[in-house]
């Protein structure tokens, strides 16, 4: 079972991952630097590979988390304070280096996927956005995520 679990994340993982990097390196410079998102802070689309990245990253150690029964991230945590610090605390990158740190993470997460059991599929952990959630909605988050926002760079690029 967990097998299958495995290949079909991974799929989805591959999909929505490509889809987006797809996207990026059809864009011009200039296109990489407009608005998509302006709730709050504006948002480029490099701006959001980079809080692609680092969501990834959290995610992935999540996953770690629960699978030693530790706690994630606590109750009343604030994702948009936290989302508009990264944008403080991320350089300014060029794409190529963007498109380079995705494929690593992914990998990562392709790594970890593959070690996932079959009774650890519905542990819970506590996600910052959509609450207590299972490892297995973890990774159709990590995917949901890239998809989420390569809609959002191609409506406001109108693609």
């Amino acid at each position: 079972m967990s097998a299958n679990k495995q290949l079909f994340y991974q799929q989805t993982l591959t999909e929505a991952r490509a889809e987006l990097e797809n996207l990026l390196t059809s864009l011009t410079e200039e296109q990489l630097q407009i608005p998509v998102i302006s709730e709050g802070q504006i948002w480029t689309a490099l701006d959001i590979v980079t809080h692609l990245l680092e969501n990834e990253r959290a995610m992935s150690i999540h996953v770690h988390k629960i699978r030693q029964g530790k706690e994630t991230v606590p109750e009343g945590f604030d994702l948009d304070n936290w989302n508009a610090g990264l944008k403080e605390r991320a350089e300014p990158r060029p794409l190529s280096a963007l498109l380079e740190d995705l494929k690593r993470s992914r990998s990562k997460t392709l790594e970890i996927l593959e070690t996932i059991k079959d009774d650890e599929w519905q542990l819970q952990g506590r996600h910052p956005l959509r609450g207590v959630i299972t490892i297995e909605q973890y990774y159709e988050t990590i995917a949901g995520h890239d998809s989420w926002h390569t809609k959002d760079i191609k409506k406001a690029l109108h693609l």
